[in-house]
């Protein structure tokens, strides 16, 4: 199967994500973006892989670090999963400390250490800077910024 993430990512993998990104945007209540960003996700990788479970037959199942982990096996992987996560976190605008403890538990789980887990979220807010780098509306993006410096 290709997935719209990796060569290495099969549809047990992108199964165990949509259930480690579900449990992120639990921990401080699921927002619309966040259930539409791993709605959209997981219907996009269920139709090319031709997946029977339903989204909401997967979330029913909570993600299960400990047995879960196992399905994470190689470098890419793990970093594949938890980028995903640290994505999901952001989609709302706000990148909570419940959300950070969930995912570095995630990471712990995974034997990725603190430091390799700071660098995968530079990565991330490097890339979403850069895609809000891409914008226009320059008097917009000075708002956004500042909003977020005040949080």
């Amino acid at each position: 199967m290709t997935s719209p993430l990796s060569q290495s990512i099969e549809l047990h993998h992108v199964q165990g994500i949509v259930r480690a990104m579900y449990e992120v945007a639990k921990t401080d209540g699921v927002h619309a973006t966040e259930l539409v960003m791993i709605r959209g996700f997981y219907d996009s990788c269920q139709q090319d892989a031709d997946a029977l479970a339903t989204f909401d037959d997967l979330i029913a199942t909570p993600f299960d670090a400990d047995n879960d982990a196992a399905l994470f096996d190689t470098t890419e992987r793990k970093a594949t999963l938890l980028q995903s996560c640290l994505l999901l976190a952001h989609a709302d605008g706000d990148y909570s400390d419940g959300e950070r403890t969930k995912i570095a538990g995630i990471a712990r789980t995974l034997g990725v250490e603190a430091e390799q887990l700071a660098q995968i979220e530079d990565a991330v807010a490097d890339m979403l800077l850069q895609q809000i780098s891409r914008i226009s509306n320059t008097d917009a993006l000075r708002e956004v910024a500042a909003e977020i410096a005040a949080k």
